[in-house]
């Protein structure tokens, strides 16, 4: 098997993980609840706002979100 194989399986195989913990209709779900939130505080463009999900360990999770916060923006 050659290396761009290997690399295509790694990733079928993280991509299912990470489904396994949310289907993709919560994680949808969820994504919308958090930009709900942001957007009470920050000024931000809900339409660009990234969140990701990704396993650490067997039992841990990092959630990360990419904000797009406007220029001349002050938060208290």
């Amino acid at each position: 098997m050659n290396s761009g194989k290997k690399a295509t399986n790694r990733l079928k195989k993280v991509i299912s993980e990470d489904r396994s913990v949310l289907s993709v209709g919560s994680f949808r779900v969820l994504k919308k609840e958090i930009a709900n939130i942001l957007v009470k505080y920050l000024d931000i463009d809900r339409r660009k706002i990234k969140i990701q999900l990704e396993q650490k360990d067997e039992e841990s999770y990092n959630l990360s979100a990419d904000l797009p916060i406007k220029q001349n923006n002050k938060v208290d």
